[in-house]
């Protein structure tokens, strides 16, 4: 995915046909949603572009896109992301990831979802990470302001690191791409609060680690949504990555901040 131009996949995104589908990026609403029979789809599409013109013109950019199914009893979910600074010919950074979800019963206490995820990120060095999993989801509780939910599975995971996100005073004399397959707890915790009518946070907690191993990888993400008319709003987010014992020596924390236009259908 390294090698994809950085506007190709900018204009797939813009190019989605948005009429067909609307609004998923705090995924977990729609379990308040009734069963319908007739198939039901949304998308929302989250955008940030900055343009720096000195000597060179630098681009920034992160791309969303987020799509939902949902036919009677059945929840299908996608969601892609791209993020790219652009320098001319190089691409000082390319990060991305597409991620399939299904949830069967998703109004039920309990409920079986299982997912496949694809991402790289080019400045820390993870060439690939390609997962897949199964696990059951608990509804712990549900209201018209607050949702909070848990889930508990495993995964296997592989994943390939080099060393473009090392000091240079860490690199090995003879550097090669390491690749890591594993079998892997993985858990989360999840809570959405409706603020008002108008905005609403979700703040997410994902755990993994190896079976019977203390050092596990920790991914927070907050999300802050504010609606500006039906179809439009503003996004704030912060990610970030606790990783105990990381493949390659880079930092164990690593984090972003991302603010967005949203548009949703």
């Amino acid at each position: 995915m390294k090698h994809v131009p950085s506007f190709f996949f900018l204009l797939v995104l813009w190019g989605l046909p948005v009429k067909c589908f609307s609004q998923i990026l705090n995924i977990d609403k729609s379990d308040t949603s009734e069963y319908v029979s007739k198939a039901k789809t949304s998308l929302n599409f989250a955008t940030g572009l900055e343009v720096d013109k000195q000597k060179i013109t630098l681009w920034d950019a992160t791309n969303t896109a987020d799509l939902m199914v949902q036919k009677k009893k059945e929840l299908f979910i996608v969601s892609a992301s791209y993020r790219f600074t652009y320098n001319g010919p190089d691409d000082i950074l390319n990060a991305g990831f597409i991620h399939f979800r299904y949830r069967h019963n998703y109004k039920n206490t309990f409920q079986p979802e299982t997912f496949l995820q694809y991402q790289w990120d080019n400045k820390r060095g993870l060439v690939y990470r390609t997962l897949g999993g199964a696990n059951m989801r608990y509804n712990i509780w549900r209201g018209d302001r607050w949702d909070f939910n848990a889930g508990l599975g495993l995964m296997y995971e592989e994943e390939q690191w080099n060393y473009a996100g090392v000091d240079s005073a860490k690199i090995p004399a003879n550097p090669k791409p390491i690749t890591n397959k594993l079998i892997k707890i993985n858990s989360y915790l999840r809570f959405d609060w409706k603020a008002s009518e108008n905005s609403d946070l979700a703040v997410n907690i994902f755990i993994q680690t190896k079976p019977g191993y203390i050092h596990p990888r920790i991914a927070p993400h907050f999300q802050w949504n504010i609606n500006a008319g039906k179809h439009i709003g503003f996004s704030t987010g912060f990610t970030g990555i606790y990783d105990e014992m990381p493949v390659v020596p880079i930092s164990r924390f690593y984090y972003s901040f991302s603010n967005s236009i949203l548009v949703k259908f």
